[in-house]
């Protein structure tokens, strides 16, 4: 079944926004731009009933008679059974009132965008049945395309929603491992771009154990964090130093970030307060819908500050992990960018761990720390390129 995702995101801010406030459910909630309906289901069913279907026949109707009525339909679930079970069956439900919809009451496709969100972001989060049976069903948000607003939102509920979703996920594993490819962006005196790759792999253990590798043209680099003692090994120049920084992953990051310009890979996205930094400053939010990276289907997220402008492709479905995270500068000269993409990213028992203790390779020599930032071919840039000079 083909089902094309118009990006649309004030009815797809509307819905998430909805979710995530745990607002008042009604039958059908109403403003000048937006009439949110809502279709309940049995407990584990996606079936329509006769009412069902004349509701849905309504809203056709009102979106026929309005050419710039676009909709996005949403499944979701109550909390009962697995999370893969709820998410197959929130996107059961969505796709069962998506058919009735286009197929049964010819609404064009293009103007109708699907989401599921399984057992996550729920409506009403009490836990007596009566509550429960409220996050049983499919909402359909219906708005005008030309209208600056829907359901009282500016538009950025839904994306920070997913943000959050994403992040709190993220905070919750206490293991994790992925392999990256990075890129990053130089502009050079003259104005040219150049672009710059690597690829590592991650492997963290919370609250206290990193591990990272990171292999480009000019440097293959490992990272160590026991937990007490940080150990960084240039595995290509046979050197490596270690600095006594005992406390928790985001007390690492921070240290790495602040006092030796040496972030971990995706640095932005696994600390626990990932959503407060990621968010501050945002004063602008857009919602590109459905995108795809290395195979997995994403939403597309993008964000402005004054500095910088960033985008996020989140993964869909029950693990809501970071595909792909893009950064630019708009504080220097051509906006250079970094861009991180993710791939095979495991949890919990998936990941399989080779341990975070540090024995030196025969060969390699211990170096003070202090003397590393002097050292060629050890940073993010090879050791031909300068900063600020001609």
């Amino acid at each position: 079944m083909s089902r094309s995702m118009v990006t649309k995101s004030l009815a797809a801010a509307a819905v998430m926004s909805l979710f995530a406030a745990h607002a008042a459910t009604a039958q059908q909630t109403q403003s000048p731009n937006c009439t949110t309906h809502f279709v309940y289901f049995a407990t584990g069913s996606h079936a329509l009933t006769p009412e069902d279907q004349d509701q849905i026949r309504d809203v056709a109707g009102m979106m026929q008679s309005t050419p710039t009525f676009v909709a996005t339909i949403v499944g979701k679930t109550d909390s009962v059974g697995s999370a893969d079970f709820n998410e197959h069956l929130s996107q059961r439900r969505a796709e069962a009132v998506f058919e009735a919809l286009v197929y049964t009451n010819k609404v064009p496709e293009n103007r109708v965008q699907l989401r599921w969100t399984g057992e996550r972001l729920p409506l009403t989060s009490a836990a007596d049945e009566q509550a429960e049976s409220q996050n049983r069903m499919a909402a359909i948000i219906v708005s005008d395309a030309a209208s600056a607003r829907c359901g009282g939102t500016t538009g950025e509920a839904g994306p920070k929603a997913m943000v959050k979703a994403m992040t709190d996920y993220v905070a919750a594993q206490k293991a994790i491992s992925f392999d990256y490819d990075v890129s990053l962006e130089v502009v050079t005196s003259d104005d040219q771009k150049l672009t710059l790759a690597a690829s590592g792999n991650v492997e963290l253990a919370r609250p206290d154990k990193v591990r990272a590798s990171r292999s480009g043209g000019f440097a293959d680099i490992e990272t160590v964090f026991d937990g007490k003692t940080l150990t960084i090994l240039g595995k290509n120049m046979k050197i490596y130093t270690q600095v006594a920084i005992p406390g928790s992953i985001d007390h690492l990051t921070d240290e790495l970030r602040e006092k030796y310009n040496r972030p971990l890979p995706a640095a932005d996205l696994l600390t626990s307060d990932s959503y407060d930094e990621l968010m501050e400053d945002v004063v602008d939010v857009k919602d590109l819908g459905s995108g795809v990276i290395g195979g997995t289907e994403c939403d597309h997220l993008a964000f402005r500050k004054k500095d910088v402008d960033w985008q996020i492709w989140i993964a869909q479905g029950s693990r809501p992990y970071p595909c792909r995270y893009d950064i630019a500068t708009k504080v220097v000269a051509g906006s250079p960018g970094y861009s991180i993409q993710i791939r095979d990213w495991k949890t919990g028992s998936e990941v399989a761990s080779s341990g975070f203790n540090f024995t030196p390779p025969p060969d390699a020599r211990r170096v003070d720390a202090a003397d590393l930032a002097k050292l060629k071919d050890m940073s993010d840039l090879p050791s031909n390129f300068r900063t600020g000079g001609k």
